[in-house]
């Protein structure tokens, strides 16, 4: 996933088109989270759903690399992030619900091993795009032979079992041999694989054990994250807030909408690097090995603050740690507009790991902390809208057009501005505001439950 925008730019598209083709997903997933999040609720099923968006959406993502047209790819775009939305915060909800209230600040502990998976996978695709050849054919190109062979040798089996019923030897024969080839020949395509396409056998390869661990961890919630919830539902004596009510409960607090617009400048900024940082790397010389080299140190650095992300949120709170988490995209974009070699990245990518680790860890905790009884998935979700949906599709949207304009150090430059006056802002209000739960999060009640 991280290279894509590096592909649509070895395609040939505009700093307009990929601004336009980074902001399609997250301004989905910003429309459509926070529905999937409303229905999962409903139904208290949301394994049902995990599982059908995973698949839906690993199924289209594989039709990406297919054409070059930016209307083709904004449409595939669409509809992946469509089914693709609900996936990460669902799997961050019932993770939550599997664990005791106790432990449920060890979260970062857990997550922390998607992070290493992460910087391992996309490293390793780096490594492998920067040592195949751009000359050799594509998937399409080799694909076509294949396919056509092997129907014609289908058409020869069923001609010969129409002869005679004696022919049955033969016609085995001749099925396995047009297997095998076939087989060898598919083989052989996919060892052809060259460039950035590499990166999308990989993500097909690496959905499919996903997909297994889904159905395995989906019999360990229901029989241990379910029956917790329903423990707790009993001891605790409440009953679920109503979807309407708990939405209602949401926009009138104002702990709850500071953190959620606090998560929305940080997609913001987000959305202006996650696009641009690598097309800015390949500007002075980059390739997919440095690339792979920047994700791995960023995923190493993160998984320290992962494990000690629960410690350092009691102490500072989550929203000093999203105004943090601010001040590293301003050094971080100085970085990528100063630097004049790939690894001069290296910095800012370590600095990525370790913000994002206590940003995300954070963010997760304290807004399940926050949700109102029976509205756990829809509050992550709803944090996933602001930052992965609202917030990174309007800083693609930024992004693509200064760069369009300005070129990518100074867009930079100028995201470098506009986030520390945002910060010199955010941090004098805080200041003078007064108490909050930030520290200690407790779920959005009504005046009249407090009173009681």
């Amino acid at each position: 996933m991280p290279y894509l925008p590096v592909y649509y730019h070895s395609l040939g598209h505009s700093g307009q088109a990929i601004g336009l083709l980074g902001a399609v997903k997250p301004i989905t997933t910003f429309l459509v989270a926070p529905i999937w999040g409303i229905i999962s609720d409903y139904m208290q099923n949301p394994n049902l759903i995990l599982q059908l968006t995973f698949v839906t959406s690993f199924m289209f993502q594989s039709l990406l690399p297919l054409k070059n047209d930016v209307r083709f790819l904004v449409w595939v775009v669409f509809i992946t992030a469509f089914f693709n939305a609900p996936v990460k915060s669902l799997i961050d909800s019932m993770v939550l619900n599997s664990l005791s209230e106790k432990d449920k600040g060890q979260y970062g502990k857990l997550r922390l091993w998607g992070q290493l998976g992460f910087g391992i996978g996309s490293s390793t695709v780096g490594y492998l795009m920067s040592r195949s050849a751009s000359n050799i054919p594509s998937v399409q190109q080799s694909l076509q032979p294949s396919a056509e062979r092997f129907v014609h040798d289908a058409m020869d089996i069923a001609n010969e079992a129409g002869i005679s019923a004696a022919a049955t030897d033969t016609m085995t024969k001749t099925a396995l041999q047009t297997l095998s080839d076939y087989l060898s020949s598919s083989v052989e395509m996919v060892l052809k694989v060259r460039g950035y396409k590499i990166a999308f056998l990989a993500h097909a390869l690496l959905s499919l054990p996903v997909y297994v661990c889904l159905r395995i961890f989906q019999k360990y919630y229901s029989d241990s994250g379910r029956a917790t919830i329903s423990n707790q539902d009993k001891k605790g004596g409440e009953k679920g807030v109503n979807i309407s009510e708990g939405l209602n409960l949401l926009f009138h607090n104002s702990d709850a909408l500071l953190f959620f617009f606090l998560v929305f400048i940080v997609g913001t900024a987000s959305g202006i690097i996650e696009n641009f940082a690598y097309v800015r790397l390949r500007e002075v010389g980059g390739t997919g090995k440095e690339m792979g080299v920047c994700r791995l140190v960023s995923s190493l650095a993160g998984a320290p603050m992962f494990w000690f992300s629960s410690p350092l949120t009691k102490m500072f709170g989550a929203d000093q740690v999203l105004v943090v988490s601010l001040l590293s995209f301003m050094i971080r974009f100085l970085n990528y507009a100063l630097m004049k070699n790939p690894y001069h990245a290296l910095p800012a990518e370590a600095m990525r790991g370790i913000t994002f680790a206590a940003f995300w860890s954070t963010g997760t905790v304290y807004a399940h902390n926050i949700s109102p009884k029976g509205m756990s998935a829809t509050m992550l979700l709803f944090m996933n809208a602001m930052y992965g949906g609202l917030g990174q599709s309007l800083g693609a949207i930024i992004g693509g057009k200064l760069q369009s304009i300005y070129g990518t150090t100074k867009t930079f430059l100028i995201a470098a501005g506009f986030d520390f006056v945002f910060i010199c802002l955010v941090t004098v209000y805080l200041r003078y505001r007064g108490d909050s739960n930030f520290r200690n999060p407790i779920p959005i009640q009504s005046p009249d439950l407090k009173l009681k």
